[in-house]
């Protein structure tokens, strides 16, 4: 008997025409107990099969947190399955027509508009770089890239902003050789 995702020998096997038993299981019955849910993997009979990662959009040195924007963003581009309107399933429950929300103003949180990227690049060329971000970017061009993270760490408070801060100055600093030659 081939591998299948619930037990077939504790289902009734089907009548035949001639009114005796066959050694297949009813597939009648096998539908509906799959239209019911009862037709689900189990872990302990058979593994399911790898889900297939999708690469990321955004490649950087540090990995990418999850947070509650994007969360929201993911949440909004995916669509809700179909009910089928029957009580057991994966996708049980009544058949309804889904809601479509607007994005909600407090996800744009901590999203840079316009005015405000412009208005740090004229503070930027006005005021230049603080005394440890100079240093930083030393250590940068002599690639010592793990003593300017470090240094980093210890004048901004944490792991997640300093790697921010040096992947910026690593910009400032191929943006200085771009222009230079």
């Amino acid at each position: 008997m081939e591998s299948c995702w619930f037990p077939l020998d504790r289902f009734p096997p089907a009548r035949t025409e001639a009114g005796g038993c066959d050694s297949r299981p009813n597939p009648n019955l096998m539908v509906r107990l799959a239209q019911l849910g009862f037709g689900r993997p189990c872990s302990w009979r058979q593994p399911r099969p790898p889900t297939p990662t999708a690469p990321s959009s955004r490649l950087t040195r540090h990995r990418q947190r999850t947070t509650k924007a994007t969360m929201a963003r993911a949440q909004s581009t995916r669509t809700a399955p179909t009910r089928t309107g029957l009580p057991r399933g994966l996708n049980r429950g009544h058949k309804t027509t889904p809601r479509v929300l607007p994005a909600k103003p407090s996800h744009g949180k901590g999203r840079a508009s316009k005015r405000t990227t412009f208005v740090r690049s004229i503070i930027r060329e006005v005021a230049g770089f603080a005394p440890y971000e100079r240093r930083v970017m030393e250590l940068i061009r002599n690639s010592k890239d793990k003593k300017a993270r470090k240094l980093t760490k210890r004048r901004l408070g944490t792991l997640r902003r300093a790697k921010r801060k040096v992947d910026e100055l690593t910009g400032v600093i191929a943006e200085s050789r771009r222009a230079g030659h």
